[in-house]
């Protein structure tokens, strides 16, 4: 199963800092259902693989690939 989502984000923060970053934005998520964790892996490996793809070959500018860190994860 693939599901996927968007929808408008309001940050927790108190304040934001202008002209970097808003108070809102669109966010997209994938969401999967898959029968075991390796198919679940594969699934997420190749999405970042495409997102990577679309930002090298389209938008042209280097993402930088790997976890995010704690402190900007949302709560």
């Amino acid at each position: 199963m693939l599901i996927n989502q968007r929808a408008n984000v309001v940050r927790r923060e108190m304040r934001t800092r202008l002209f970097l970053r808003s108070g809102e934005f669109l966010r997209q998520e994938g969401h999967t259902a898959h029968a075991t964790a390796q198919e679940a892996d594969d699934e997420a490996r190749k999405m970042l693989d495409v997102y990577n793809d679309f930002c090298v070959n389209f938008m042209a500018i280097s993402p930088l690939l790997g976890p995010k860190p704690e402190h900007d994860k949302f709560a």
